[in-house]
C-alpha cells in the first residue's frame, strides 16, 4: 500500500538548448497513479554530489519545507511566456494583452486551488514569500482597527509569522500548546476560546500556521476561525507548509486572510501570495502606492482602482513567478489533492513510524498529533549539526538542522533536555558552543517526488552511522555556533554550477 510506481518519460528534445548550457537534470517522479492523466515531473533529482568516501551519490533531497525541487511546468510555462513578455496594465499591443490576461489568469487559478470564491475573495501578489505578505498585514490591521491592540499569535509560528505582530504599538500574546516540552502537540483551543470571549474587544487578529514547519503538527484552522469570527476577531492563516500537501477549502475555513509562498509550491521564482476577503481588503489602506493602484490622480487626490488585487500591486508585479505558479498549481488540481494527500500521509506516516522505533531517537511533538510533511528529531549520541552534516558529506542526504527560524517554539520542544545539561566539566568559555550543539533538531520534510523507499535510505543510512559513529565523528571539528566541519572535505560549489569555466573565474 506504501509503494508508488514510476511515470513518464519526457521528451526533453524541446528542452535541448536549455540542457546542453545548463546539463539540467531532470527526472521523473515517483507520484504517478497509472490511471492519471497529468504526471507531474521535478527538475533536479538525479543530480548527484561527490561525498566525502570519494564516490558520487544522487542527491536525496529531504528539505521540502525550507524549499522544494522545482516542478518541471514552472519552467516550460515561463519558455511559453517569454517570447511574449511585455508589462501589463494595457490592451494596446497583443503582448501587453496577453500578459494582462495571463496575470488574470494567475489571480483566477490561485483562488481556485485554494477553494475560495472569487466574489469573496481576491489574490494578492507580493515580495519573494510569505514574508512580505505578513508583514504588510500586520501593518494595514493595526492601522485599521487602532483600538484594538491586542494579538493573539500561535507559539509554534515561524518568526515570519511572529516578529511582524510585535510591531505599531501591538501586544501579542501567545496561544499555548495541549502539553509541555518534547511531547507538546497541537494550539490549545480551550485556551484560545476562553481568552477570546473575555478579552473580544481588544483582539484585533490571530495569526497561526496550518501547519508547523519544524514538527509537521496541523492545527485545526477551521475551528480557530470559528471562535474568532464569533468575538469579531480576524484570523491570519499562514498556509506555507500545508499549501502544497493537499486541499485548502478557504470558502469552509472562512480564513480572512491566507498567505504562502510561490516557492513553497514547485515555483521558485514565483512571488509570495496573499489570500483575502475582499470586505476586509476594502477597509485596509493600499499599502504601497504608485503606478496601477490608482484609477486617477491629480496634484490635490487621488482614486484607487476598484479591483481589490490590484490596489494591492502597484508598480510591476513578478508577471512571470505569478504566472509559472498558477500552470504549477494548474497541474496539481488535474493530478489530483486527493492523490497528494494520500501521498503525504505515506511517506509522513511511514518516516515517522520508522524514526519513533530507533532506540536511540527522539521524534519531537506529541506522536498522536496530526501531522503533514515534516518530522523533527534528535540523535542521543549525536549533535543535530554533526548528524545533518555527515547525512549530507557520506550519504548526500539533504536534511536541514539548527531552530528553523522558530526558536521559542524549538527552545520550548528542548526546554528539558535544555535544562538537563551538565556543565560542571565544561570550561566557562565553552559553555556556549557546547550549548548551541543541543540548542537545534535535524529535520526531515517530504515533497512530492520523495518516495518510501527515501525513508528507507535516511533510516539506513542513520543505523549506518549508529554502528561507527567515532569513525564519521574523527573527521569533524565543531564551529561556536553549533555547526560541524568536515576537515579535508568540502564541496567545490563553482565546479558543481560550472562558474570556474567563466573567463574570471
Amino acid at each position: 500500500m506504501w509503494r508508488f510506481a514510476s511515470i513518464l518519460v519526457i521528451d526533453h528534445t524541446a528542452f535541448a538548448p536549455y540542457n546542453q548550457c545548463m546539463n539540467r537534470s531532470t527526472i521523473n517522479s515517483n507520484i504517478e497513479d497509472c490511471n492519471s492523466k497529468t504526471p507531474i515531473a521535478f527538475i533536479g533529482l538525479e543530480t548527484e554530489y561527490p561525498t566525502a568516501s570519494g564516490e558520487r551519490l544522487r542527491r536525496l533531497h529531504l528539505d521540502g519545507a525550507a524549499s522544494p525541487l522545482a516542478a518541471e511546468i514552472a519552467l516550460t510555462t515561463i519558455e511559453k511566456v517569454l517570447p511574449h513578455y511585455s508589462n501589463t496594465h494595457s490592451y494596446v499591443h497583443n503582448s501587453a494583452q496577453i500578459s494582462t490576461k495571463a496575470l488574470a489568469w494567475a489571480h483566477d487559478t490561485v483562488l481556485k486551488y485554494v477553494g475560495a470564491t472569487p466574489k469573496e475573495y481576491a489574490t494578492v501578489f507580493s515580495g519573494s514569500g510569505t514574508t512580505a505578505a505578513i508583514n504588510r498585514l500586520a501593518r494595514g490591521l493595526s492601522a485599521a482597527r487602532p483600538d484594538r491592540k491586542t494579538v493573539l499569535v500561535s507559539s509554534m509560528e515561524h518568526h515570519a509569522n511572529d516578529l511582524p505582530h510585535r510591531q505599531f504599538g501591538n501586544e501579542v500574546v501567545y496561544i499555548p500548546l495541549l502539553g509541555e516540552g518534547a511531547t507538546a502537540g497541537a494550539l490549545d483551543l480551550t485556551f484560545l476560546e476562553k481568552y477570546c470571549k473575555e478579552h473580544s474587544r481588544s483582539v484585533n487578529y490571530i495569526a497561526v500556521s496550518s501547519v508547523s514547519n519544524v514538527t509537521g503538527v496541523r492545527n485545526n484552522v477551521e475551528k480557530i476561525c470559528r471562535i474568532a469570527h464569533e468575538h469579531d476577531i480576524f484570523v491570519l492563516v499562514d498556509g506555507a507548509q500545508s499549501i502544497a500537501h493537499g486541499a485548502t477549502d478557504l470558502d469552509q475555513i472562512d480564513a480572512d486572510f491566507l498567505v504562502f509562498s510561490g516557492h513553497k509550491v514547485y515555483a521558485p521564482m514565483a512571488p509570495g501570495v496573499m489570500v483575502a476577503k475582499r470586505s476586509i481588503l476594502q477597509q485596509l489602506a493600499g499599502q504601497d502606492l504608485g503606478g496601477g493602484s490608482v484609477s486617477s490622480v491629480s496634484f490635490y487626490d487621488y482614486q484607487f482602482v476598484d479591483n481589490e488585487s490590484e490596489k494591492e500591486e502597484s508598480g510591476t508585479p513578478n508577471i512571470i513567478g505569478a504566472i509559472a505558479l498558477a500552470a504549477v498549481l494548474d497541474q496539481m488540481m488535474a493530478y489530483g489533492h486527493r492523490k497528494i494527500e494520500d501521498h503525504d500521509q505515506s511517506v509522513s506516516g511511514y518516516a515517522l513510524t520508522k524514526l519513533a522505533a530507533m532506540d536511540q531517537v527522539t521524534v519531537y511533538a506529541d506522536l498522536e498529533c496530526q501531522r503533514t510533511s515534516a518530522l523533527a528529531f534528535n540523535h542521543k549520541s549525536l549533535d543535530h549539526g554533526l548528524l545533518a552534516a555527515i547525512l549530507n558529506d557520506y550519504f548526500a542526504i539533504a536534511v536541514r538542522n539548527e531552530c528553523f527560524c522558530a526558536h521559542p517554539y524549538v527552545s520550548s520542544l528542548l526546554k528539558d533536555e535544555l535544562w538537563q545539561l551538565d556543565l560542571s566539566d565544561i570550561d566557562e568559555a565553552e559553555q556556549e558552543s557546547f550549548i548551541n550543539r543541543k540548542r537545534g533538531m535535524v529535520r526531515v520534510s517530504f515533497s512530492l517526488y520523495n518516495t518510501l523507499d527515501d525513508i528507507d535510505r535516511l533510516i539506513t543510512a542513520i543505523s549506518s552511522i549508529e554502528k561507527d559513529i567515532n569513525k564519521f565523528a574523527k573527521h569533524y571539528t565543531a564551529q561556536a555556533d553549533g555547526s560541524y566541519t568536515h576537515t579535508d572535505f568540502k564541496l567545490d560549489w563553482k565546479s558543481e554550477l560550472g562558474l570556474d569555466q567563466l573567463p574570471c573565474a
